[in-house]
């Protein structure tokens, strides 16, 4: 009620055309091109609502998600992001959502890690659960700095560890049939949720999908990376 009387009283702008009303009127909204996909990649099942391309009204949103502390801008892309998960042949009871780790460096500078945002607004919707033990141990910097594939995969090696989840109240449990969803914003080359999926794999897990808000490249479903 809060947030809907806040909205009447001080309407925000549409961050692409200004229209006072929504983050993102319905117009601009329908300029997003829901492209609802799945890719493979060395056996990891990965979906996506949309195509990532640079200049594009997507880009122009994630930017200040990720880097200037507009965390709210997650709401825009939840309906895609539960929608792109039916590409997937999985059990919907019982998903844990997994957000890939920022460093705690990146954490702190940035206060929020975005993936995160997303796991836990997906997993409302969809009743499941969110766990955060998976954690990243080495700071690997901007992997979009990094250009060559090898050169990715090598930066990502031991650079996440699964470890008991933190702090009270209940705690979400993975146990070898738990059906994980690796939560990241973008994926290029795979080698961050390739690397995560093999540290949850070395530990028992078996059952691992990734949803991703965007796919830096566009490619047919069955295409490698």
């Amino acid at each position: 009620m809060l947030r809907t009387l806040t909205r009447i009283l001080f309407p925000s702008p549409c961050l692409h055309c200004g229209l006072l009303g929504e983050v993102l009127c319905s117009r601009c909204f329908e300029e997003l091109k829901f492209t609802p996909h799945r890719r493979e990649l060395e056996g990891l099942s990965v979906v996506s609502p949309y195509f990532y391309l640079e200049k594009s009204l997507l880009a122009e949103l994630i930017y200040p998600f990720k880097y200037s502390h507009q965390s709210d801008i997650f709401r825009i892309f939840v309906p895609g992001l539960v929608e792109s998960l039916k590409l997937l042949s999985i059990d919907f009871e019982h998903l844990i959502f997994v957000p890939v780790p920022l460093h705690s460096s990146r954490l702190l500078e940035r206060g929020y890690n975005q993936a995160e945002l997303l796991a836990k607004a997906v997993a409302r919707s969809l009743g499941g659960r969110v766990w955060n033990g998976l954690v990243r141990v080495k700071d690997t910097g901007f992997q979009s700095h990094v250009r060559r594939r090898e050169e990715r995969k090598e930066n990502m090696k031991e650079a996440f560890e699964v470890v008991e989840e933190g702090g009270g109240g209940r705690k979400t449990r993975l146990t070898p049939s738990s059906q994980i969803i690796l939560v990241d914003d973008i994926v290029t080359s795979g080698s961050t949720l390739l690397s995560c999926a093999d540290v949850l794999q070395a530990a028992g897990m078996k059952n691992i999908s990734a949803l991703t808000l965007a796919d830096r490249e566009k490619k047919t479903k069955n295409s490698r990376d």
